[in-house]
């Protein structure tokens, strides 16, 4: 796709580029559901972010288009991580209505997302430029959370703040 690690990842773009269709959970009103279902899925009590949903070898991402662009990119990015790493997958429910949740593909879909959304060598160019957190998820379109844990856990500000020392 030609998006190198100093570059905002469109989220949107990556997955056409991988045939996933991205759809506002909105746009399911007019395929049945209604409004009334869906505000209540992008109400702050239900916190809905994002889903993917399979038919057959095709897959689609549903997401709540009322989120903010970085949180809308982190989302989008997690769900694309979840078919690139051939996660299996699995109903939103269980049996008993409660969330079905595998933590170790959770895990691993999220790390992946923020390898995407901020890679390490760009941060480290960024903050070794004298770029600041704020700017740097500016830059690439993600929250401050997000941009400070990548530098955190990759390593990024440990090697700055030996290489100062």
């Amino acid at each position: 796709m030609g998006v190198g690690s100093g570059d905002r990842m469109d989220c949107t773009a990556l997955a056409a580029h991988l045939a996933i269709e991205v759809v506002p959970i909105t746009a399911l009103i007019g395929a049945g559901a209604t409004a009334e279902d869906v505000n209540c899925m992008v109400s702050d009590e239900m916190g809905f972010s994002a889903m993917t949903v399979y038919r057959g070898t095709k897959c689609e991402i549903f997401y709540n288009p009322f989120h903010a662009e970085t949180r809308t990119a982190n989302s989008l990015a997690h769900e694309i991580s979840h078919v690139v790493l051939e996660h299996e997958p699995g109903p939103v429910l269980t049996p008993k209505g409660t969330r079905d949740w595998k933590q170790t593909q959770e895990d691993e879909a999220d790390w992946l997302a923020g390898a995407l959304l901020v890679p390490r060598e760009g941060a480290l160019r960024w903050l070794a430029g004298g770029g600041t957190m704020t700017d740097g998820a500016s830059h690439y379109g993600v929250s401050a959370q997000l941009f400070s844990w990548r530098a955190n856990h990759t390593g990024v500000v440990l090697q700055l703040r030996r290489r100062a020392a």
